[in-house]
């Protein structure tokens, strides 16, 4: 391996200083790297020729190195998927399950050039929005896709189905489609089960569903899913939003098919952490254990 490229998030308070330290170590073996020309101002003393648009940075280093957390892996895994590009997350911030390297573990990047590591493949989801049969958007998912209510309080009365045929007609906040990588995010909010990463299935999981009955459902990767709004019933508005980004509406009598996308993300792993490890740690966190 010969180069990789940079991709802070700094809009995060420690990234600068992460990814002055990662460049330093990128130096001290000897791997060329890149940044993006828009970040140009915040590293003055880097060579010119390492800024590139950063429509570029996805096709000219061999390996993706996004420094923030889990949200900014995510952002740069789906657009290095579509480049055949494998990921290594360097985390700026508190604990993240997509990071691969903490800042005291920088060190380790030289297994990049030996090769001792491993590739952990992560499905994704293609969520398409139709109305009619005309096709409003097209959205890639690492963690999930939801459905959920608008402006109002009011619920949401969706359709189900999976293989044309139908699970529920859901009375409920929303609905979450979400990857096993996904499945530690908004779906654990919402009473899913923690899955192992690596599987290919799909978790289904209703928010606030108004039933005693729903329950969260696990089903093969490959399965074809449907989400259909039901006309003329005195519900709230629905909103989608793919991976927690951009949130759009979805407008009376539309449909969305949310299948495995064609492309995984491969997120490079050099410690001998595991999943559980990791889940563990953030359990701690969440009970009251000093932050990491």
């Amino acid at each position: 391996m010969k180069s990789v490229s940079v991709i802070p998030n700094l809009t995060r308070a420690n990234a600068k200083s992460v990814t002055d330290a990662l460049l330093e170590q990128l130096r001290r073996l000897a791997l060329a790297y890149y940044l993006p020309l828009s970040q140009r101002a915040a590293f003055p003393l880097e060579d010119a020729r390492c800024f590139l648009p950063e429509e570029e940075l996805f096709s000219a280093g061999e390996v993706i190195l996004p420094v923030g957390g889990d949200g900014s892996v995510i952002r740069a895994a789906k657009r290095a998927a579509l480049h055949g590009k494998r990921v290594l997350g360097v985390n700026a911030g508190r604990l993240a399950y997509l990071c691969g390297l903490d800042v005291a573990e920088l060190p380790l990047l030289e297994a990049l050039q030996t090769g001792d590591y491993t590739v952990q493949r992560r499905i994704m989801l293609q969520a398409r929005t139709y109305l009619g049969n005309e096709l409003l958007r097209e959205d890639l998912c690492i963690n999930d896709v939801s459905f959920c209510r608008g402006r109002s309080i009011g619920l949401v009365d969706l359709q189900v189905s999976a293989d044309d045929k139908p699970i529920a007609n859901l009375l409920a906040d929303g609905v979450i489609f979400a990857t096993p990588t996904g499945s530690t995010g908004y779906s654990l909010s919402a009473g899913g089960p923690v899955l192992e990463p690596t599987l290919d299935a799909v978790l289904l999981t209703a928010v606030c569903p108004h039933t005693l009955a729903a329950r969260p459902y696990i089903f093969h990767a490959d399965t074809r899913f449907t989400v259909r709004t039901v006309r003329g019933q005195r519900t709230s508005d629905v909103c989608c939003s793919c991976d927690g980004e951009e949130t759009f509406d979805f407008p009376d009598g539309a449909w969305a098919e949310i299948t495995r996308a064609g492309t995984a993300a491969e997120l490079i792993s050099i410690t001998n952490d595991h999943f559980i490890d990791v889940l563990n740690r953030k359990i701690k966190n969440w009970y009251g254990s000093e932050n990491t």
